[in-house]
């Protein structure tokens, strides 16, 4: 393909998904604690008080963090539940270390990894809250429509690390060049939105957002909550699902990058990721 592009430094996988304005968070950092409790006092009594700790994914986090100060999660028409909510930011190939009730990483695909046994582990609440597009990073200037993803030469990180290049080798399969492509002049890094966002900001690079046939696919930022969940904290959770219906969360998905949470998220087969992994072992 001509029109290649000098490869960009890569942030670390932690760099590239932490969003904000303050300092790099660890794997997983508490975000904040807000209690909701006298927020909706005047609203109505609550007949039970609980507490959610909610890990989520580090872009999305920040989001979530504002909308729960701003009333989010708070007792809908019918429930008397109150939560106190911790909304903690948790690199997704980190969940196992970190306790929490909630769990929204950036795709259902996490639950395919043979190994970790999260699907035994957490159970699909609500398939999409937010969404961000995925693909090729290409320069600014670089026509995303004259590509052909599956033909180019691409960097990815280790899959069971990075969810973007586990997205990919789920769709696009490996061989010998995909493995070996972090390593090529010219190969396109596999980010989505929110990674460019962070990486223009960090490196001072200018690469687009996926668009158009750089575009592969969406991260659906799925809800999901811990398998034997007690019913009040479940409850609290369904308050939070409900609560994203609001105009206002719509807002600040649209303030922060992010796209409508999606009405039909892919499905894949249940072995489509163990397939996927275990041919890039084969490689790798």
């Amino acid at each position: 393909m001509t029109g290649r592009h000098r490869k960009p430094r890569r942030l670390s996988k932690e760099g590239r998904r932490l969003l904000g304005g303050a300092a790099l968070l660890a794997i997983f950092a508490p975000v904040t604690v807000y209690t909701l409790n006298a927020a909706i006092a005047h609203v109505q009594s609550c007949g039970t008080e609980t507490s959610l700790t909610v890990a989520a994914a580090p872009e999305l986090a920040p989001v979530l963090e504002r909308f729960i100060a701003e009333g989010g999660g708070a007792p809908s028409r019918g429930s008397d539940v109150c939560a106190d909510f911790t909304v903690t930011a948790v690199d997704s190939a980190a969940i196992g270390e970190a306790e929490a009730d909630v769990w929204i990483p950036e795709t259902e695909l996490w639950l395919g990894l043979p190994e970790a046994g999260l699907a035994d582990q957490w159970e699909v609440l609500e398939p999409s809250t937010a969404s961000s597009a995925v693909g090729l990073a290409l320069p600014v200037g670089e026509d995303p429509n004259a590509i052909t993803p599956e033909d180019s030469d691409v960097a990815l990180d280790d899959p069971r690390q990075d969810a973007g290049s586990l997205m990919w080798i789920v769709m696009f399969g490996v061989d010998q060049d995909t493995v070996d492509g972090a390593e090529a002049d010219g190969a396109y890094p596999v980010m989505s939105a929110p990674e460019v966002a962070m990486h223009n900001t960090e490196e001072g690079d200018d690469l687009q957002v996926p668009s158009g046939a750089a575009q592969v696919g969406q991260f659906e930022y799925p809800m999901l909550v811990s398998a034997g969940l007690g019913d009040d904290k479940r409850e609290a959770a369904a308050n939070l699902v409900r609560s994203y219906g609001s105009p206002e969360y719509d807002d600040l998905l649209t303030q922060n990058g992010f796209g409508m949470a999606l009405p039909e998220p892919p499905r894949r087969g249940d072995t489509a990721v163990e397939t996927a992994l275990a041919s890039w072992d084969s490689y790798a």
